[in-house]
């Protein structure tokens, strides 16, 4: 079987046309491409229910090849379906549930998406790679960390030397998101790929990014503009 690329992209947000719009301009095939989804595919953006509409069925039709993560907001998505918290509410779930509202034609659709977005993974990783949505504590087992993780800063994060990180992970970098950044660089150890997309800082400024891990370029999504750019990323 031909095997293709890794692409990796997180935090879109309810933002589908920038990610039909990314996955065009880098020409995706699912049937060679790996794609993996670092988590908050819902929340803020216009179109939460299509994003997670198309990535449940590319996920089912590329069971081996598309591997989905949780994050944050899906977090409080299901703090808010427990009872336990409505802070999801004011964090974009607003219009989550009016994206899921005008767009999921019965209720076992919108019943089934709610259980595939909670029953997400929280890591990920293959032969070069370990993916999550914002770090992990180099001092837990990958497979066994808190949930707390998911709300983890880059500040906190990239307090950790990168030796520890690449010591927990056996000397695979960690690719993630959750914390915008103002362009896609890697420090050896760590990889942010989060521009910001659907932030509340000026949108124009702010993105949604494909990252072609492969061979080290990315493809940005503004949504104040509807432009998207090629660019490079820079290994630390």
């Amino acid at each position: 079987m031909k095997e293709g690329r890794k692409l990796f992209v997180t935090d879109i947000h309810g933002e589908y046309r920038g990610l039909i719009e990314l996955l065009r301009e880098m020409d995706y095939d699912g049937f060679t491409d790996r794609l993996t989804v670092g988590g908050d595919l819902i929340d803020r953006g216009p179109d939460s229910a299509l994003v997670v509409r198309y990535l449940r069925m590319l996920q089912r039709i590329h069971p081996e090849r598309v591997t989905v993560l949780t994050g944050n907001h899906e977090e409080m998505l299901r703090w808010y379906l427990e009872k336990r918290s409505n802070m999801w509410l004011i964090h974009g779930g607003a219009e989550a549930l009016a994206s899921f509202d005008r767009t999921f034609e019965d209720e076992t659709e919108s019943r089934a998406s709610f259980e595939w977005l909670l029953g997400l993974p929280m890591v990920a990783q293959d032969d070069e790679y370990v993916y999550t949505h914002a770090g992990f504590m180099p001092d837990q087992p990958l497979d066994a960390q808190s949930r707390d993780v998911l709300w983890m800063t880059e500040r906190e994060f990239y307090a950790y030397p990168a030796e520890s990180i690449l010591r927990a992970t056996g000397g695979k970098t960690v690719v993630h998101g959750h914390t915008p950044c103002e362009f896609i660089c890697c420090d050896g150890a760590r990889l942010n790929c989060d521009l910001g997309s659907h932030t509340y800082a000026i949108e124009e400024s702010r993105g949604l990014a494909l990252v072609d891990l492969t061979n080290g370029e990315y493809a940005v999504y503004r949504g104040g503009t509807g432009d998207v750019s090629r660019r490079v990323w820079r290994k630390g």
